[in-house]
């Protein structure tokens, strides 16, 4: 029975150190090392291997033999898809983002249809919406955004499909879409046919990141229905913008502070604003759990009374 250099066989598990054994780059070392992880993925599709076989040989295989094994048939991408769904996402976020984009952009495809197709049969009430959030995929979002900016490359300008390429548009920062073409190298139109596959949600990509707002203003200028919808919405762009860019400038201050000064801090930059912005900023510290529900009511109070001596509650809890 074949062995590969570090002697296993087909019914071994790889070992963990195997990947660390080689170039990840090149075929050459793999073959001299007489790698035989194609070999076990085919004897588990086959039943002929258990299941820590199989995935052992996932986990240590070099992108370029995944992508190889993956080329051969529909079977193997199902099973490589398989191990990715099952798999926590840091675990397999070395293989993801070794794979070219054309790989990537195949899956996606795959994974994107399976969704669809899976969410159909399912009530309005109880569907997810949203692709990224369902627990077999979100191995996408820890691909890093470069990353995932080269893929909707690859699914607008060499398979023609922006319908695809524009739901990573949700999982990417706003500084990022906010300036898509940088990361793209987009010419004006290719940014357009992206945009426009979003239909309806296109209203939605400047609240998501407002900093888009005056260049999809420009982009769309000889489209009148978009430009016409665009235009109505810049009081509310604005509005969002300033709680987006206060939001984050209070997560950095928090992420470096102790709580007292925090509290204090959110206090003095939020003096002032008007109480709605102020009452949906102190709702996302509350999601990322900066502050608590209390600090949240303390700190509104304040907003609204300017009375200081809700203050007194919070420094004793501080003080014990």
């Amino acid at each position: 029975m074949r062995k590969c250099f570090l002697e296993t066989t087909v019914d071994d598990a790889c070992p963990n150190n195997c990947k660390m054994s080689f170039d990840p780059h090149t075929l050459v070392d793999i073959n001299k090392m007489q790698c035989i992880a194609k070999e076990k993925l085919r004897a588990f599709l086959q039943n002929r291997v258990t299941f820590r076989v199989g995935i052992s040989a996932f986990y240590q295989s070099n992108y370029r033999i995944l992508e190889e094994f993956m080329a051969e048939s529909k079977e193997n991408q199902e099973l490589v898809t398989y191990y990715l769904y099952i798999s926590d996402p840091p675990l397999v976020k070395d293989i993801i983002e070794a794979f070219t984009s054309e790989t990537l952009a195949s899956l996606f495809r795959t994974d994107y249809k399976t969704f669809i197709s899976i969410r159909d049969t399912i009530s309005k009430e109880k569907r997810e919406k949203n692709f990224f959030k369902v627990r077999g995929y979100r191995y996408w979002t820890y691909l890093n955004f470069q990353k995932v900016c080269d893929v909707i490359v690859y699914l607008v300008r060499e398979m023609k499909e922006p319908e695809l390429a524009c739901q990573f548009l949700v999982i990417l920062p706003s500084a990022i879409v906010s300036n898509l073409k940088d990361y793209t190298g987009f010419t004006p139109e290719e940014e357009k046919t992206l945009y426009q596959a979003l239909g309806d949600a296109i209203y939605e990509l400047p609240i998501q990141s407002p900093k888009i707002y005056d260049h999809m203003l420009a982009l769309f200028a000889d489209d009148m229905e978009i430009f016409i919808v665009l235009s109505t919405m810049e009081e509310l762009i604005r509005r969002q913008e300033k709680i987006l860019d206060l939001t984050e400038k209070l997560l950095s201050y928090t992420a470096k502070n102790r709580l007292d000064l925090n509290i204090q801090y959110i206090f003095s930059e939020l003096n002032g604003t008007e109480i709605g912005i102020a009452t949906e900023i102190l709702n996302q510290l509350q999601e990322r759990k900066v502050i608590s529900p209390s600090q949240k009511e303390l700190v509104l109070n304040f907003l609204e009374t300017g009375n200081l001596d809700i203050l007194k509650p919070l420094k004793m809890n501080l003080l014990r």
